[in-house]
């Protein structure tokens, strides 16, 4: 059974507001939009952007200003904008979202360089730029390019002029179909003893794989709490297995030894890491865990499958679906706006500015209390108890008691989620039941957990004498802490994780969830859960319903966690 889907009536719609809302959002921040302007080209003016345009807008007539449109709007991060300036807009914005996650690009400066000779035979005309990329923790990666713009049609949006031609060289001249980038940070000695957990326990990323981001992330601080220092390299590398095709470039100072102590200690707990790597292995699809210690703050495990790609876990961004729903309760109660057994109903269907909200199969509880709402994922309900919150009410309510938004120092590069105020009542709805624009990850949503089981946000972190925590400016009242306990027990004993966490004894509770991606793709599963003093998330991509596939790897590692 699906545990907090959209209803299928009005899924196509949400999926297609959101799926706007995260191109516009992916990437981190960017330098803006380039001006890319040249004193010796009077035509070469700034144009509307094609994100905004109306039907017979004409595109650029000449191959210059079509380029510099192009890498304007690439630079700016809007992957949609600058797809819709090729001949295959499409791949064009799924490239261009793969090359910025895939190297961890924060900021991108490209420079429109002067046309060459059209090609023969009409196939275009060259014109070179030049590109500068702040990748990651790494630095400054600096390249020569080339796009070919030919005249074309774009359909219905735009009328003739001039396209990018689209291949995957256009992002890089080292670039086919069957390659893609990939950045590896400053690397410790060769054997990979470098990691210790925080009993001293040697955690080498031979036995280890999944801990190699993290070894790589940490072995570039010469202390704990200091910035990332510069260095890595940039390797071509086989898009279906990985394995490294050539080296492309080397940023800042590459370090190749060990530390003289024989190794960095973390908070890593030994055992939990071997069941994380265990739980997680099992699943075919992308998938990461983040697991803390409520006490304490404390990163316990950490795994992402496949283990040597992105670090999901650390530095995803993307909707957490329901699990969400406990920052929201949270709010809710807070304020006094519900109760636990006040009988707010979970009806079939509920209309939120204009919009439609459905609950799957049709579940529906009329008389049913906000703790059974809760534990049953009703969407139905949070898009009735919308007209309770403000605007901004969510977002600030999500920043000052669970920290989300804040200046995190785990020890590693982070992305310490996203909850920016509602502007309509529609998205104030979608962002209660986590779609809309709210944008978090598994140490995130770990996070939350810890915060509502504590009542106090403890900032994640990697090494056990972390300098420059972040703090939250307020802590969850006791009652409202216990009120959460409550409703995430009612999810492991009658809601959506009854069936996939049985048999967990001892201090238990959960929350599902199912997050709508759009473009046709299927959901992505989460679930949360605590157990003692462990808070772990899970998310697993495609995984349609977090009781079915993220349930089963939150089981697996809670077992140990006992």
């Amino acid at each position: 059974m699906h545990d907090d889907e959209y209803g299928r009536d009005n899924r196509r719609l949400i999926g297609l507001i959101t799926l706007v809302v995260v191109l516009s959002l992916i990437g981190g921040v960017g330098y803006g939009a380039y001006s890319f302007l040249n004193e010796d080209d009077p035509s070469s003016t700034a144009s509307a952007k094609p994100s905004g345009s109306a039907t017979g807008t004409p595109l650029e007539q000449t191959p210059r200003n079509a380029a510099r449109r192009f890498l304007e709007e690439w630079a700016a991060g809007n992957w949609k904008g600058a797809g819709g300036l090729t001949d295959d807009a499409t791949r064009a914005s799924d490239a261009l979202v793969s090359f910025n996650e895939g190297l961890h690009i924060t900021r991108r400066a490209l420079t429109v360089g002067q046309p060459g000779p059209e090609l023969p035979g009409g196939g275009g005309v060259p014109v070179p730029f030049e590109a500068r990329m702040t990748v990651g923790s790494a630095g400054e990666w600096s390249y020569a390019g080339a796009l070919l713009v030919a005249k074309g049609k774009a359909g219905a949006q735009l009328t003739e002029g001039y396209l990018v031609t689209w291949a995957p060289s256009v992002l890089h001249p080292e670039l086919a179909a069957d390659t893609r980038l990939k950045l590896t940070p400053n690397q410790g000695g060769a054997d990979g003893s470098v990691l210790r957990a925080k009993d001293g326990t040697e955690l080498s990323v031979t036995e280890h794989p999944a801990l190699r981001e993290i070894q790589a992330g940490l072995l570039s601080k010469a202390k704990p709490g200091e910035a990332a220092k510069d260095g890595g390299v940039i390797t071509l590398v086989s898009a279906g297995t990985g394995a490294p095709v050539k080296e492309i470039a080397t940023i800042g100072e590459v370090q190749t030894a060990a530390p003289e102590d024989g190794g960095i200690r973390t908070t890593l707990d030994a055992d939990l890491q071997t069941a994380a790597e265990r739980a997680i292995k099992g699943e075919s699809r992308t998938s990461a865990l983040a697991a803390v210690r409520i006490s304490t703050g404390e990163i316990v495990a950490v795994a992402n499958n496949p283990a040597g790609g992105f670090n999901t876990a650390f530095q995803g961004k993307t909707q957490p679906g329901s699990t969400f729903k406990i920052v929201t309760a949270a709010t809710l109660l807070d304020k006094g706006a519900v109760r636990l057994d006040d009988k707010v109903g979970c009806p079939e269907s509920a209309n939120a500015g204009g919009m439609t909200f459905t609950n799957s199969e049709g579940r529906s509880f009329p008389d049913g209390t906000f703790k059974l709402a809760f534990a049953q994922s009703c969407n139905t309900t949070m898009a009735n108890l919308q007209a309770k919150l403000g605007g901004g009410d969510l977002s600030t309510f999500a920043h000052d008691y669970f920290g989300i938004g804040g200046d995190w120092k785990t020890g590693i590069v982070s992305f310490d989620g996203r909850v920016p105020s509602a502007s309509t009542d529609t998205m104030k709805a979608a962002d209660m039941i986590g779609q809309g624009e709210v944008q978090m990850n598994p140490l995130t949503m770990a996070s939350v957990v810890a915060t509502a089981k504590s009542g106090t946000f403890r900032q994640p972190h990697l090494a056990p004498d972390q300098a420059g925590l972040w703090r939250a400016p307020r802590t969850l009242s006791p009652t409202v802490s216990g009120q959460l306990r409550t409703l995430m027990k009612a999810v492991v004993t009658e809601g959506t994780a009854r069936g996939a966490l049985a048999g967990l004894s001892g201090d238990v509770g959960a929350k599902t969830g199912t997050a709508e991606v759009g473009g046709g793709k299927p959901n992505n599963g989460w679930m949360v859960a605590y157990r003692g003093d462990i808070a772990v998330a899970v998310w697993v991509e495609g995984g349609i319903t977090g009781g079915q596939s993220a349930g089963p790897i939150v089981k697996s590692f809670l077992g140990a966690a006992g």
